[in-house]
């Protein structure tokens, strides 16, 4: 009787100490759903992807059709910030949107090492 008591006690106590750590949760816990200063974190890395895509489009390593195209996603990406920031960025919003601005730099980075000098 009193192994099992002791095991209980012993029990309970791990669980006691488990549970401040299971309350602090994962990024898409609802202990904290929103992202502090997300919006302008993505519209810095979107606008720095912007100045990347002006960069390339002048030293003619993208052509304007493809300048034209990364434009075209970027603002796309832009608008979805706009909507996700009405009520605040959630944590799923904000690393959904930043996987799309990953993309397009890994579009552009692409577009620019393409060579294949289709250019219109």
């Amino acid at each position: 009787m009193r192994k099992i008591i002791l095991s209980l006690a012993a029990a309970s106590a791990a669980l006691t100490a488990a549970a401040p750590a299971a309350a602090q949760g994962g990024p898409w816990s609802y202990s904290q759903p929103w992202v502090r200063g997300g919006e302008q974190r993505l519209l810095a890395d979107l606008g720095r992807i912007d100045q990347r895509i002006a960069w390339a489009e002048q030293r003619r390593a993208v052509s304007p059709r493809e300048a034209f195209g990364l434009r075209r996603e970027a603002n796309r990406i832009r608008q979805r910030i706009g909507w996700a920031s009405r009520n605040g960025v959630n944590a799923r919003e904000f690393e959904r949107i930043r996987e799309d601005i990953r993309r397009l730099h890994d579009r552009l980075r692409f577009e620019r090492a393409d060579r294949d000098w289709r250019r219109w």
